[in-house]
């Protein structure tokens, strides 16, 4: 019985470097977009970085293009789950101070994102910041109702604008970046501070 399992096991070992050799791409990739600019980094700069070959990078992504596809699809992704979640709450109010920690703590987590779509236009052009019509439509809904107002439209525009303006607040801990835009997604949003929620 062993015997006829073994022959799985490099198959598995294979899958799972390879899955970690894509994910050190993808890392690299962002890195070097943040530091150079999409337009400057070529699969061989990437390759470079890594002590790969060039083949070796073009094995798992054919184009710079897929790359950055595959940097942002995780992002999409996690605004995705995170609307779904706002979707089931009863409370106006409780979307809204949820959206504003998702959206800030998201923010966080992909801080150098924003640097690169401060210095690329090119990775501005391809990113979440770019929302296709059907997401934006959702998230007002989801947030404001059907008839949201010009100046909740106008809020959500700014909330989403700040993912640019990250690379501005580059200087900043986690924790300081974490507080300043929370207090700045909430005063856009109109949601209260935790002392005045407290207080009311």
């Amino acid at each position: 019985m062993l015997s006829e399992r073994e022959p799985d096991v490099p198959v598995l070992g294979r899958a799972a470097q390879a899955a970690a050799t894509r994910q050190q791409i993808v890392e690299t990739a962002q890195r070097l977009f943040a530091g150079r600019g999409y337009q400057a980094t070529s699969l061989q700069a990437i390759a470079n970085e890594m002590g790969l070959t060039k083949a070796a990078v073009y094995y798992h992504f054919r184009t710079k293009a897929q790359i950055l596809q595959a940097s942002l699809d995780p992002a999409v992704e996690e605004m995705t789950v995170l609307l779904d979640e706002l979707a089931g709450m009863p409370s106006r109010q409780e979307k809204l101070e949820a959206y504003a920690v998702g959206w800030v703590d998201f923010l966080v987590r992909n801080r150098e994102l924003g640097t690169m779509l401060l210095h690329d236009p090119e990775i501005r052009a391809a990113s979440i910041y770019a929302e296709n019509d059907g997401r934006r439509r959702r998230v007002l809904r989801v947030l404001f109702g059907n008839s949201p107002t010009p100046a909740e439209r106008m809020a959500y525009v700014m909330c989403v604008w700040m993912l640019e303006g990250l690379g501005e607040l580059s200087d900043l801990s986690d924790g300081d970046l974490r507080a300043t835009l929370l207090l700045t997604v909430r005063g856009l949003l109109a949601v209260p501070s935790d002392a005045e929620a407290d207080e009311a």
